[in-house]
């Protein structure tokens, strides 16, 4: 999926299920969203008879509960014919799989808007920090700035750990 298509595809499910957090934006789309504990699964998506799930390990922090939530409703918006028998993972922001980049593109695109993080920007210099202020983990933020390259922004950042959330 091209990175036109997931900025579409997140803006397009923001605009018209977007709820006051991402599980109501979830559940707005049709998708059930459950906390449940998982060992350490950190949360997997599953379609089956029609019916749209995430699930999601409820011992995690809520910084990473929300990540994984627009993680997996991007397995849902981009993947569904893929998860017959559901997308379970223990890691993410792993580079080698295509799908998971996907999820993960989608995941900074709907959890971040470009207002709030060209904002942030201006007044740090670090992805750290903005990451820090955004309430989000470094590696989604620099998923962000990829997608804000591909808009026409010339930001630098490292290469996405492979081993985040492990």
């Amino acid at each position: 999926m091209i990175l036109d298509s997931i900025v579409e595809r997140a803006d397009e499910i923001r605009r018209c299920f977007g709820g006051r957090n991402i599980y109501q934006t979830a559940e707005n789309s049709g998708a059930k969203v459950w906390l449940r504990p998982l060992g350490g699964l950190k949360g997997f998506y599953v379609f089956e008879n029609g019916l749209r799930y995430i699930v999601i390990n409820n011992q995690l922090d809520e910084i990473t509960r929300r990540v994984v939530c627009a993680h997996e409703l991007g397995h849902d918006m981009l993947h569904r014919e893929l998860s017959a028998g559901g997308i379970r993972e223990n890691t993410m922001f792993l580079e080698s799989n295509k799908t998971e980049r996907e999820a993960n593109l989608f995941a900074a695109e709907i959890l971040l808007t470009d207002k709030a993080v060209l904002s942030e920007l201006e007044y740090v210099s670090d992805p750290e920090t903005a990451a820090f202020e955004l309430n989000v983990p470094v590696e989604l933020l620099e998923y962000k700035l990829e997608l804000l390259n591909h808009k026409g922004y010339n930001f630098n950042f490292s290469a996405v750990q492979s081993d985040f959330l492990r």
